[in-house]
Order: structure tokens, then C-alpha cells, then sequence
């Protein structure tokens, strides 16, 4: 009973402050069943001993099915007390361009097999990448070498893993719904400003044709998510098949009158590099996205800001300053950072329970700028069969399909929809939306200011 009044209020709240109303078409039948399909999957995120056993097999599965493919990243893991893994490049290196200049430090890395230094490729030739015959190197032996290179005075790092699906998510999968809903009409109040482009940077998007109307037209060749790729199709949805299709439809739910493009720096088991994510980033706001959304992290390894990112900030800001980024905090259900979501200059997105209380298994702490309700959001998915070895008990998406998720990878891209829907209705820039949006609201300790927008279950 006090939950069903917490989510009448949620929806007065929602329909008070957004043109387009967000209404839950299921029955009470249709909802309780859904809602044990969250339950199952919030059981599986947040840190205990079970989740940390099926992480490290699931983590040496996804390990496995690349070790015969020359165009993914292998990755090292490196453990540390009291966090999740950290993946890590196998035999690479990121540093500030200023080292190149360095004759002394470079003779000094020449022991640790770094024989080849390059650019990264989109970063405006400001980070380098160190690789060569140290590409045998163990997690902890290429994390001394950048410990080394940081006490020479330079800039250095492993290049992390940035991940989600497996690696980030735990066990909780998406389920599959019968739930499904209308395309927005468009809104009768065309607003003052002009449509803004959020840019969801993720594993991109499935090309699948959908009949009823979302998600048309963002596929090209280079943003598509293969669904069925690893380690060679095989009949089963990839471990982070869909993800960018999900965040997608959220962002399409929120913002039905803004523009939508998709980027894949994340390949469909959701692994993909810092260095990666940060071209996409710049390559994004390029093009000319003025909201970033970032459904990925990481704790990293000596809890600093991720190196080849906070690059890509740098450029962003040289190019726009009012551009916004929007990051998950992660799903550990810890306090220790999780970036890009904690850097400064990154709004970080937690998760709330469908009541608008904290959802035990997000991160919080001090980083976390705002949350919104994350646990059980309806969205687009996709046509496929989810493999047994994510899901104990599989399930089949058929075309149109639409899926219920837990995470903050689907906080961040609501409140980043939502602020884009502000600055249009406004004719006001994001940072300013940001503040209109945020200015009402509560503020929750360790989770920022409190948004309502989509209901969950």
C-alpha cells in the first residue's frame, strides 16, 4: 500500500514537470510478476560473496571468448581488497604526450618491454600509447610501470577496462515483458529552443527494424551492435547484447523531442577501453551532441581519474563549454568512486528503489551528484536468445521486444534525456537545464538530488 502511494505520487510529480507523461500501462497482474523478475535481478548486484564467484566466472568467460580475436581487447584483471576486479589492457600504457619529450624516461621503461610509442587515435595527439613486447606483462607489472612513470612527473596509466553488461552489471540481466508502449506524439508545445543531441555512447545499436516506431534510423555501419558476435556467432545473445538499445529507448522515453545519436565504443560483451570510450566522447560532441551519456565505469586502480577521459573532457570544453556529460556511479552498492562518473567534471547518476528510497546496491557517496529510480525501467530491446551462460534461466526476445532492467547505466541516460528536455522547452543551454531541473528537489545524503521521472517497478 505505501509503495503504491509512492508511485501516485512519483507520477503527479512527473506529469507536473514534463509535457510528455510517463504512464505504466501494466495491470497490478502484469506489474507483481515483472517485479519478481527485478527482484531476481537486484539479488544479483551489489557486492556478496555469491555475486563476487559468479563475476570472476562469468569475468574469465568473457576472457576466453576473445583470446583468438586479434580486433578485441584482451584485458588482465588485477584484484584489490574490498573492490571488484579492474581489467586492464594486455601491454598497454596511456600517458600524457609530454613524456615523449623525456629521453631519460623512456630509456628507463625500455626494462619493462615498451618499445613503441603512439598517439591515440581522436585525442588531438595529447595521449600516448606505450605497447611492444611487454604485451605479456601481468596486470600488477604494467600498474608498477605506471606508478613509475607518475613518479617521473608525468601522467600515466593502465588503459582500463571501462565496462558494463557482466562486468559492471553482476547477475541481473534483462527480462523479458509483454509490457509495451506507444511511440510519443509530439508535443504540443514546441518549446522555446531547439532540439538538443544526446549522444548515448555505449555498445551502439541494433539494426533490427523495429515496426512501432522507436529507435528508427540510428543505425549505420559504424555504430551497429552485432548482438551475436563472440567468440564466433553461435546462436545466443552476446553478455552485453542490447545495452545500447535499452539505454536508447530510455533516453527516446524521456525526450521524445530531442535528437538521439548512438555511438559503440563497447564491444556487445561489454568490454571496451578508456581510450575508446574517450574518442567516442570527443568524436560525439563534434558532431555535434551537447549531452554525453556514459553507461559504463570503473574503480580504478589507484583510485584515480581515468587518464585518456578526463583528455577527452579537456577537448570537450576547448570546443563547447556548456556541452553536459552524464555518467553511471556503478552498481557495486559501495562508496568507493566509480569513473568517469566521479570526476569533476561529470554529473554522477545513482539509483533509487521505485519508492524514491536508496537502492541498496548503487554506489553513493559524496561523488554522486543526483539519482533517479533504476530498478525495474521498461525499454527497448531486442529480437534474440539470451545465452545460458549469463542466465541460468534464459529468455527469447521476439521482434518489437521490450525488456525490464536494473542499473544506474539506467539512471544516467533519464536524467540526461530529461535534461535535454528542459533546454528545449526552456531555450536554455544544458548547464543551465541542469540547474532548472535539479532546483526543486530533495536532496538524498550520498545520493545527490532526488529526480523522479520514469516509474520502475
Amino acid at each position: 500500500m505505501a509503495r503504491d502511494a509512492a508511485n501516485r505520487s512519483t507520477t503527479r510529480l512527473r506529469a507536473s514537470r514534463w509535457s510528455v507523461p510517463h504512464v505504466d500501462p501494466r495491470d497490478a497482474a502484469q506489474r507483481l510478476a515483472d517485479r519478481e523478475s527485478v527482484r531476481r535481478q537486484t539479488v544479483g548486484l551489489g557486492r556478496a560473496p555469491q555475486q563476487d564467484a559468479y563475476r570472476r566466472v562469468l569475468l574469465g568467460a568473457v576472457q576466453s571468448r576473445r583470446a583468438e580475436r586479434d580486433d578485441l581487447h584482451a584485458f588482465h584483471l588485477l584484484e584489490r581488497q574490498g573492490c571488484p576486479e579492474v581489467g586492464v589492457v594486455c601491454g598497454e600504457l596511456l600517458v600524457r604526450s609530454e613524456a615523449a619529450q623525456d629521453d631519460a624516461l623512456l630509456a628507463a621503461l625500455t626494462p619493462f618491454g615498451f618499445t613503441r610509442m603512439t598517439p591515440v587515435d581522436g585525442l588531438g595527439g595529447r595521449v600516448l600509447r606505450l605497447a611492444g613486447c611487454g604485451s605479456d606483462m601481468g596486470a600488477q607489472r604494467l600498474t608498477d610501470a605506471a606508478r613509475f612513470i607518475r613518479t617521473a612527473g608525468h601522467q600515466a596509466s593502465v588503459n582500463h577496462i571501462t565496462p558494463l553488461g557482466p562486468v559492471m552489471k553482476g547477475r541481473g540481466g534483462p527480462e523479458s515483458t509483454p509490457v509495451t508502449l506507444p511511440f510519443p506524439a509530439p508535443s504540443a508545445d514546441d518549446g522555446a529552443g531547439q532540439p538538443v543531441r544526446v549522444a548515448v555512447i555505449d555498445t551502439g545499436i541494433s539494426a533490427q527494424e523495429r515496426a512501432d516506431g522507436w529507435l528508427s534510423g540510428l543505425a549505420r555501419s559504424d555504430n551497429e551492435d552485432p548482438l551475436d558476435n563472440l567468440p564466433q556467432p553461435n546462436g545466443f545473445l552476446d553478455f552485453g547484447a542490447g545495452h545500447g538499445t535499452f539505454t536508447s529507448g530510455i533516453v527516446q522515453q524521456v525526450c521524445p523531442d530531442g535528437e538521439l545519436a548512438v555511438y559503440s565504443a563497447v564491444d556487445s560483451d561489454g568490454v571496451g577501453s578508456e581510450a575508446d570510450v574517450a574518442c567516442e566522447m570527443v568524436r560525439a560532441v563534434r558532431e555535434g551532441a551537447k549531452i554525453l551519456n556514459l553507461s559504463l565505469g570503473v574503480a580504478t586502480v589507484d583510485n584515480q581519474p581515468l587518464l585518456a577521459i578526463e583528455v577527452a573532457l579537456d577537448l570537450i570544453a576547448e570546443m563547447d563549454s556548456e556541452v553536459l556529460v552524464f555518467a553511471a556511479a556503478g552498481n557495486d552498492g559501495t562508496d568507493v568512486p566509480c569513473w568517469p562518473a566521479a570526476s569533476k567534471r561529470v554529473v554522477a547518476v545513482g539509483a533509487l528503489a521505485p519508492d524514491l528510497t536508496p537502492a541498496a546496491w548503487s554506489n553513493h557517496g559524496f561523488w554522486v551528484d543526483c539519482s533517479t529510480v533504476a530498478e525495474g525501467i521498461v525499454s527497448t530491446y531486442v529480437s534474440g536468445d539470451e545465452s545460458p551462460e549469463l542466465d541460468p534461466c534464459p529468455d527469447s526476445f521476439g521482434p518489437d521486444a521490450w525488456a525490464v532492467w536494473s542499473g544506474t547505466s539506467f539512471a544516467a541516460p533519464q536524467v540526461a534525456a530529461a535534461v535535454a528536455h528542459v533546454a528545449r522547452k526552456d531555450g536554455c543551454p544544458p548547464r543551465e537545464a541542469y540547474r532548472r531541473l535539479t532546483a526543486d528537489c530533495r536532496t538524498l545524503p550520498d545520493y545527490g538530488r532526488v529526480i523522479p521521472l520514469l516509474p520502475g517497478t
